[in-house]
């Protein structure tokens, strides 16, 4: 099991979303940190009505983050003190970087990412230090959803 200085959380929630390239959450590593992605997961939002649509759904790193949209709060789950790595939701527009994972889901059933340990997404400051769950290909009618990422901070 990787030991965790701290695990924190943020969303988007509740959100349209009608763009491709779009990203729902961006994550962002602070300088001198190593963080992992732990979960994402997307689901209709609460009171929503999901419509029958398979949705693409890629995973993206990079070096330079997107611009636009705006801060989410981020949520400590374990450890104490303050949380490391910024996100940002519903960003405007993609940063530089690398689509890494692809696939589609059904917009009634939410979508879970949930890697093994040696498998989680590793954001290094000063190299692939941005995390962003990408819409690349635009729905086909509006959808509001809502998107949750986990995260851990990698001890020393």
């Amino acid at each position: 099991m990787t030991d965790y200085v701290r695990v924190a959380s943020a969303s988007l929630e509740s959100t349209a979303l009608t763009l491709v390239d779009d990203p729902l959450v961006e994550l962002t590593c602070p300088a001198n940190v190593t963080i992992d992605v732990i979960r994402v997961e997307i689901g209709a939002a609460e009171g929503a009505t999901p419509i029958d649509e398979t949705q693409p759904v890629a995973l993206w790193k990079g070096t330079a983050a997107g611009s636009g949209g705006g801060a989410a709060t981020e949520r400590l789950i374990r450890g104490s003190g303050t949380i490391l790595g910024a996100v940002a939701t519903n960003v405007t527009t993609i940063g530089t970087g690398n689509e890494f994972y692809h696939t589609s889901y059904h917009t009634q059933n939410g979508w879970l990412f949930v890697p093994v340990p040696e498998a989680r997404p590793q954001l290094v400051s000063g190299s692939d230090d941005i995390f962003a769950v990408v819409f690349n290909v635009a729905p086909q009618v509006s959808i509001t959803t809502s998107c949750t990422i986990v995260w851990g901070e990698v001890g020393a």
